[in-house]
C-alpha cells in the first residue's frame, strides 16, 4: 500500500512538473577557468615600505582590503597566484523569454591570512561561490521593438567611458581587485530597437542600506544610439543620474540628496576610410557635492573628454597604431568651500588605459597622502600599437603620459608615465596564454621616498567552454 502511494505521488509530481520542462526550448551551459600569476613591486611607490602603513590623511582606496598590513599596500616585491572560475547556464524559453545565471569563485591561492586580520583572514570565504549574473530577458514584450531585462546584469554603453564596470570583491578573497569577475548591476533595462535607432532606459539599485529611502544610492540611465548606413559610423547621447543619499554622505537624516551627479554626454565614431577610425566623447557633470555633514553644499561642474584615432596598415601582420587623449577634470581645493566642485566623478567607468596608473588610490593606495584617485583630476595621452606576426599571436605596446588637470598644493602637475607590453597567444579556440608587463615611473608630482617605480608582471592561462 505504501509503495502504491509513493508511486502515485511520484506520478502526480511528474505530471505537474512536465509542462514546466516542456517550456524550455534550449539550455546552454558554458564557463571559464582563468589562472593568473602576479609579480609586483612598489605598488605604494615607496621602496622597502614593508609594513604597508597608510599615511595620515590619505584616502582609503575604494576597493582596498583596508587592513594596515595588507599586501596590497606593501611595496616589497611579492608574487602570488589567483584563479577565477565561472559557470553559466542560459535557457531559452517560449515566447521570446530567456534567462541567464552565472556563478563564480575568485580567490588568491591559499591566501587565507593575506589580509592580516588576526590570523583568521578569509579562510572561511576563499571557496565561496558568488552570484554574478541572474536575469530574465523578455523580447517583444507588450510591443514588438521592446526588450525588457530584469535582474543582475552587465551594463556597457559605448566604449565604457561612463558605464561598464561595477567591481566588487565581496569576500575580500583577491588582492588584484581590478581582475574581479563580479562587475554586474542589479537593474531593470528597457531597450527599444528601432533600427538604426536604439533607445535604452535603465534603473539600477546600487545601494539599499536600511529599509529607508533616504539612505540609498540609485542609478538612472537613458541612452540613445544611432548607427549610420555608411562609414561604420555611430552617434549616441546619454543621461546618467547617480542619486546618492547613502549614509556615507553624512546627511541621511535630512533626506537631502547632496551627493547627486547628473552626467550629460555624447559620443561619435566613424571610419572616414577603411584604414582609419576616429572618435570622440564629451560629457559634463552637474549636481551637488558635500564631503561631510559639516561642510557646505557645493555645485558640481566637471568635464570628461576622450578623443582617439586609429590607423590600420594593410599588411599581413595587421599592424595598428592608436593615439588617444583623455581628460578628467579635477579639484585642486578639496576643502569645504562655496566654490563649484570641479572633480570628475568616474561613476562606473569600464574603460581603462593602463595596467597600474588607472588604479592609483582607486584599487591600490600609494604612500603619498596628497595623491588623488586616478578616476579624477587626470589627463593622459597614449600611443598604443599592436600587430599579429602570427594568426594566433597578438603583441601590444603602449606609452602613456599622465598629468593633473588642476594643481594640488603647489606641486608639479607631472604624474608620470607608464609603459605597458602585452602578448596573447591563442593556443586553441578555447585556450589562451597571456603575459603583461608594465612600469609606472612617477613624475615630479611625487617626491622621495614616495617616487619609486612600480612594476606589474602578470601571466595568465584562460580556458573557456
Amino acid at each position: 500500500m505504501k509503495l502504491g502511494k509513493a508511486l502515485f505521488v511520484l506520478a502526480l509530481a511528474a505530471l505537474i512538473a512536465s509542462p514546466a520542462y516542456a517550456e524550455t526550448q534550449n539550455v546552454k551551459v558554458s564557463g571559464s577557468i582563468d589562472a593568473y600569476w602576479f609579480y609586483r613591486e612598489n605598488f605604494d611607490l615607496r621602496d622597502n615600505n614593508d609594513v604597508g602603513v597608510v599615511p595620515a590623511g590619505s584616502a582609503a582606496a575604494l576597493y582596498d582590503h583596508g587592513a594596515a598590513g595588507s599586501i596590497a599596500e606593501k611595496s616589497e616585491a611579492d608574487s602570488f597566484f589567483m584563479s577565477v572560475t565561472q559557470v553559466q547556464v542560459a535557457a531559452d524559453l517560449t515566447d521570446n523569454v530567456s534567462t541567464v545565471i552565472n556563478i563564480a569563485n575568485q580567490r588568491d591561492w591559499n591566501a587565507d591570512t593575506f589580509d592580516g586580520v588576526g590570523g583568521t583572514g578569509n579562510d572561511a570565504a576563499e571557496y565561496d561561490i558568488d552570484l554574478d549574473l541572474a536575469y530574465v530577458q523578455m523580447k517583444e514584450i507588450f510591443y514588438s521593438p521592446l526588450t525588457l531585462t530584469v535582474g543582475r546584469q552587465d551594463l556597457l554603453f559605448g566604449r565604457g567611458f561612463i558605464i561598464g564596470w561595477n567591481p566588487i570583491d565581496p569576500n575580500a578573497s583577491i588582492q588584484a581587485d581590478e581582475y574581479t569577475a563580479l562587475q554586474a548591476f542589479d537593474a531593470v533595462r528597457a531597450t527599444l530597437d528601432f533600427q538604426p535607432w536604439t533607445i535604452d532606459v535603465v534603473y539600477s539599485k546600487i545601494l539599499e542600506n536600511d529599509p529607508n529611502p533616504e539612505d540609498d544610492i540609485d542609478l538612472w540611465i537613458a541612452n540613445v544610439n544611432y548607427k549610420f548606413a555608411e562609414y561604420n559610423a555611430v552617434a549616441e547621447g546619454y543621461y546618467v543620474g547617480h542619486l546618492d543619499r547613502s549614509l556615507l554622505s553624512g546627511v541621511a537624516a535630512t533626506g537631502s540628496t547632496t551627493n547627486d551627479t547628473h552626467t550629460l554626454g555624447g559620443r561619435v565614431q566613424f571610419d572616414p576610410i577603411s584604414q582609419i577610425t576616429l572618435g570622440g566623447e564629451l560629457a559634463y557633470q552637474l549636481g551637488s557635492y558635500r564631503a561631510a555633514v559639516a561642510d557646505p553644499e557645493r555645485d558640481r561642474s566637471a568635464w570628461g573628454v576622450d578623443i582617439f584615432g586609429t590607423y590600420r596598415w594593410d599588411n599581413v601582420w595587421k599592424p595598428e597604431l592608436t593615439l588617444e587623449y583623455v581628460s578628467l577634470s579635477g579639484e585642486g581645493n578639496m576643502t569645504a568651500t562655496t566654490e563649484d566642485y570641479g572633480a570628475w566623478n568616474s561613476l562606473y567607468r569600464g574603460k581603462f588605459w593602463t595596467a597600474y596608473a588607472d588604479f592609483r588610490e582607486f584599487v591600490y593606495g600609494t604612500s603619498d597622502a596628497a595623491d588623488q584617485p586616478a578616476s579624477t583630476n587626470q589627463n593622459l595621452i597614449q600611443v598604443k600599437g599592436s600587430l599579429k606576426p602570427m594568426e594566433d599571436l597578438l603583441l601590444e605596446g603602449a606609452f602613456t603620459y599622465l598629468w593633473t588637470d588642476e594643481d594640488i598644493a603647489g606641486r608639479s602637475d607631472e604624474i608620470g608615465y607608464e609603459i605597458d607590453l602585452q602578448a596573447v597567444y591563442d593556443y586553441t579556440e578555447d585556450v589562451s596564454f597571456g603575459v603583461l608587463l608594465g612600469w609606472f615611473v612617477p613624475g615630479d608630482f611625487y617626491s622621495s621616498p614616495n617616487d619609486e617605480t612600480a612594476l606589474d608582471l602578470v601571466s595568465s592561462v584562460k580556458v573557456t567552454f
